[in-house]
C-alpha cells in the first residue's frame, strides 16, 4: 500500500510539473565516448529548452574511461569539486559493468562508491545519476569466450541492467535507464537503427532516445510532444519520446527516482550524520576511526559477518580483503549501519 501511495504521489508530481513549472539544473557528466558522441549533454539541454527548462552542464568524457580512471583523473575530481552540482552523471566503460558479478564487485563497484562519496561530500544535496548504457548489437564478441552470458545482446543488456542497478542501490542514487529504453525500442521497432556502424556507439536516434530518458529522469517532467527533434524524423521522434516516457514512468521506484531525499539519506556522510557519527578514513587501509565509543559488527556485501568487537573508537580492518563493507555501530539507544571501502 505504501509503494502504491508513493507511486501515486510521483505520478501526480510528474503530471503537475509536466509543463507548468520551469526548472534549472546544474549537471556534470563524467563518462566516455558513449556520452560525447552526438554531444548527449547538449541534446538534453536542447530538449529541456524546448520545454522552457534550463540545463547548465560541464563534462569530462575521455574515450574508454572507467570509474577507476575517473577516480584517478585529476580533471574529473576537480570538476566534481568546482561547484555545488545538482546532479553528477556517471557512465562506466561500456563493457565493464557487463562482466561477471564477481569481477564487477571487485573492479567497478568500489569506484562507483568512491566517486559517489566525493560527489556527496562536495554537496550534501547532490544526486548521483548512474547512466545505464546499452548492450552491443550482437553482444561482446571480444569477451564472449571468457564470459558466455555476454555473447548476445540480451545477455549483455541483462548484465548491464543488473550492475547499474547495483551501483544505484548500493549508493542510494538514481539509475537513468537508457539501456532499458534501447531494449524496448529494439523489441518494438527493430528496423529503427539506434547503433552507428560499429554496432556499439549510438547513432543520432540512439542518442536522442537516451537524451529523452535523461530529460525525464533529471527534470521529472514528460518529454512527450517536445518540439526539439535534433534532426530526427518526426515519426521517429514521437516513437522515441513515447519509449523513453514509458520506460522511465513505468518503473520509477526501480530506478530510485523520488525514492531518496537528496538532502537526507542518500549517501555515506548523510547516513552517518543522523546520529552525529563520523567514520573515517573512507576508503580505509588498516584502521577506521569514529567519534563514538561504540560496539561494532562488519559485514560484507553478501551479509556475512566479517569482524566484530566491543566498544572502541579505533577499529582495525587490516585483516579484511579489499572490497565494499558495511559497519554497524550500536549502543543501548541507537544503531547505525555505514558503508565503507577497504583498499
Amino acid at each position: 500500500m505504501q509503494k502504491i501511495f508513493i507511486l501515486f504521489l510521483l505520478f501526480i508530481s510528474f503530471a503537475i510539473t509536466s509543463k507548468a513549472q520551469f526548472k534549472k539544473i546544474n549537471a556534470l557528466f563524467l563518462g566516455n565516448s558513449y556520452t560525447y558522441v552526438n554531444n548527449l549533454p547538449q541534446l538534453i539541454k536542447d530538449i529541456a529548452l524546448a520545454n522552457g527548462d534550463t540545463l547548465l552542464f560541464d563534462s569530462n568524457c575521455p574515450g574508454g574511461h572507467t570509474f577507476n580512471n575517473h577516480f584517478n583523473n585529476a580533471t574529473s575530481i576537480s570538476k566534481i569539486n568546482a561547484q555545488a552540482w545538482d546532479c553528477v552523471i556517471l557512465q562506466a566503460q561500456s563493457q565493464e559493468p557487463s562482466f561477471s558479478p564477481g569481477q564487477v564487485a571487485a573492479q567497478t563497484l568500489p569506484y562507483a562508491i568512491k566517486l559517489d562519496s566525493i560527489i556527496k561530500h562536495n554537496n550534501i544535496c547532490a544526486e548521483t545519476v548512474f547512466f545505464e548504457t546499452w548492450g552491443r548489437k550482437n553482444g561482446d564478441a571480444s569477451n564472449c569466450a571468457a564470459y558466455p552470458p555476454i555473447c548476445t545482446y540480451t545477455g549483455m543488456q541483462n548484465r548491464l541492467r543488473a550492475s547499474y542497478k547495483l551501483f544505484a542501490d548500493t549508493t542510494q542514487s538514481i539509475m537513468a535507464p537508457a539501456g532499458e529504453a534501447w531494449r524496448k525500442s529494439i523489441a518494438q521497432n527493430p528496423s529503427l537503427e539506434l547503433y552507428s556502424s560499429d554496432q556499439s556507439h549510438p547513432a543520432l536516434e540512439g542518442s536522442y532516445l537516451t537524451a529523452c530518458v535523461f530529460y525525464e529522469t533529471l527534470f521529472h517532467k514528460s518529454v512527450l510532444t517536445n518540439t526539439y527533434t535534433a534532426g530526427v524524423s518526426s515519426i521517429n521522434v514521437s516513437f522515441l519520446q513515447q519509449i523513453a516516457h514509458d520506460v522511465v514512468n513505468d518503473s520509477l521506484l526501480t530506478w530510485n527516482i523520488g525514492k531518496y531525499n537528496p538532502c537526507g539519506t542518500t549517501g555515506l556522510n548523510q547516513l552517518s550524520s543522523q546520529h552525529n557519527i563520523v567514520l573515517y578514513p573512507n576508503p580505509a587501509q588498516n584502521v577506521l576511526q569514529t567519534n563514538t565509543n561504540a560496539s561494532y559488527k562488519i559485514y560484507d556485501m553478501l551479509g556475512n559477518l566479517c569482524l566484530s568487537g566491543n566498544k572502541s573508537d579505533i577499529i582495525n580492518v587490516e585483516a579484511l580483503k579489499s572490497g565494499v563493507y558495511f559497519i554497524e555501530l550500536y549502543s543501548l539507544d541507537a544503531s547505525n549501519k555505514i558503508r565503507f571501502v577497504k583498499e
